[in-house]
């Protein structure tokens, strides 16, 4: 399957949306991504199929030369094909476009398949924030990498 990653646009929020809300037991809404996607401080990326099918999108919050990474969402059927590690990589290149130098995230505990992920892509574990994610309560586990 071929894939094109781009900006996230308006248009793309509901389908970003039903993603979400697929996926995450608390998910952003439209106008939660709304916001987040008009503010100078962003950056969000879609992968869409052949066909313009939104299949996964991520974001981040720039803060000087770093950014906490908000959002990573790749749809079920699609997963397990390198489309969450390619969408990244191609959010970390566009962030040296723009002088970020370190990436911040949190992921849960039990996610391990998104943990190898981070690991894969330079992260790695620098805490633990106890009971960060609700439905269910959950720690998260605190990633940094220097990758830039």
């Amino acid at each position: 399957m071929r894939m094109q990653i781009s900006e996230m646009t308006r248009e793309d929020i509901p389908s970003v949306a039903a993603i979400e809300r697929l996926i995450f037991s608390m998910p952003w809404s439209e106008s939660g991504f709304l916001s987040s996607l008009l503010s100078p401080d962003t950056l969000y990326l879609c992968v869409r199929t052949d066909e313009g099918q939104v299949i996964g999108y991520c974001g981040f919050l720039q803060s000087f030369d770093e950014a906490d990474i908000t959002n990573v969402a790749v749809h079920p059927d699609y997963r397990c094909r390198g489309i969450a590690y390619a969408m990244l990589n191609e959010l970390m290149k566009r962030g040296r476009e723009r002088d970020v130098h370190r990436y911040t995230l949190e992921v849960r505990v039990s996610n391990e398949q998104a943990v190898r992920l981070y690991d894969r892509l330079g992260f790695v574990s620098v805490g633990v924030r106890k009971n960060f994610y609700e439905k269910p309560r959950e720690d998260a586990v605190i990633m940094w990498t220097g990758q830039g």
